[in-house]
């Protein structure tokens, strides 16, 4: 079994990390794109003056939780 692999990609706002994430990794993982979960999930709450505030609180606990659970099963994380 091959040892998991932690890739972090990290820049600037345009930069291309979503473009270029996806050739970067291994064949089987997906990278966990914060703006396309916090968009999904900014639209999905209703309007309020804290829908930033919580769409953030919300994607960064799934990002939190996902890195846990490849850490948990020993899978490579993007």
């Amino acid at each position: 079994m091959d040892k998991p692999t932690l890739i972090v990609v990290a820049g600037c706002n345009g930069s291309g990390k979503s473009s270029f994430s996806n050739a970067i990794v291994s064949e089987g993982v997906i990278p966990f794109d914060y703006d396309k979960h916090f968009l999904r999930t900014y639209d999905g709450l209703i309007d309020s003056d804290f829908r930033d505030v919580m769409a953030h609180n919300i994607v960064k606990t799934e990002l939190e939780n996902a890195v846990f659970s490849s850490i948990e099963n020993r899978k490579s994380f993007c």
